[in-house]
């Protein structure tokens, strides 16, 4: 089987956020759908070993920024690269809270979703949902195929800054004055 013919399926770039005992968790993912229009239902994938997975299914809700074309890399790499189990990731970026969890600010849409059904799959968590609030922003929503076809570069650059900036950070933290 050729994998990338995966890469044709149209899909765009989301950022999940939940609510955890430490604060909140956060990731990136492309497998979000509208499931029917009334009621409104969405289906979440969201893979088993990432923190934000485990706390949808502790907290029973969950929040999705749509990303705009524009988004700043970073958003991407913040949220794509690294774990909410090793950084607050949410420190990090302007955001809003909406029924209690976060929502990135600037986005093409926000949603508050509520689990209705969840299915265990292989790699994923297959979460059936109730939408509970949902409001249009601006701009042209980020595809998976405009990302890697424009952003990648960028993120990765983007994410090796923020590491480099963390370790001397915390390299002049620990130096002798």
């Amino acid at each position: 089987m050729d994998d990338k013919a995966l890469f044709a399926i149209s899909c765009g770039l989301f950022v999940v956020g939940a609510r955890c005992e430490e604060g909140f968790s956060g990731c990136i993912v492309d497998a979000f759908i509208q499931s029917t229009a009334f009621p409104a239902t969405v289906i979440l994938c969201s893979q088993h070993q990432t923190r934000t997975n485990a706390c949808i299914k502790a907290a029973g809700q969950f929040s999705v920024s749509v990303l705009r074309q524009d988004v700043d890399p970073f958003v991407v790499a913040l949220f794509g690269f690294m774990s909410s189990r090793h950084i607050q990731k949410w420190d990090h970026v302007a955001h809003t809270l909406k029924a209690g969890l976060p929502v990135l600010q600037d986005v093409a849409a926000w949603y508050v979703c509520k689990v209705v059904h969840t299915h265990e799959l292989a790699t994923h968590t297959l979460f059936h949902c109730e939408l509970l609030e949902a409001e249009q922003g601006a701009g042209i929503p980020l595809s998976y195929g405009y990302y890697r076809e424009h952003m990648k570069h960028a993120t990765v650059t983007a994410f090796q800054a923020f590491k480099k900036a963390k370790t001397e950070a915390g390299a002049n933290k620990h130096s002798p004055v």
